[in-house]
């Protein structure tokens, strides 16, 4: 049996917010590893993934040009980046490492 493989071994991400919604974005590396990340990493997927930093739902739209996946979490920030209860102006980025650093599992 070989080595786990993490996102983060073949993606890189991107993190932002506005308002209440919270922005990830996965970019692979190659078309081959975006076609495995495109089938693996649903909504689904990154809702149980971040679930500990943002309850919720998680929507997610394709890019396959780009070979990116962008993830959106309406409602994560209650209130706004100022007003949300959420640790720190940028948690994004640790909501983002949370998903780089999920194993890809071929279950």
């Amino acid at each position: 049996m070989g080595e786990r493989m993490k996102i983060g071994d073949i993606a890189t991400g991107r993190a932002g917010d506005k308002a209440d919604v919270l922005d990830l974005t996965l970019v692979v590396y190659n078309d081959r590893d975006y076609e495995r990340v495109e089938r693996i990493v649903t909504a689904e997927f990154a809702a149980r993934a971040l679930n500990r930093v943002v309850p919720g739902t998680v929507v997610r739209y394709e890019l396959p040009r780009l070979r990116a996946l962008k993830f959106v979490a309406p409602n994560a920030l209650p209130g706004g980046v100022h007003a949300s209860l959420r640790a720190g102006l940028h948690w994004q980025k640790s909501a983002i490492a949370l998903l780089l650093d999920q194993e890809l599992d071929e279950r």
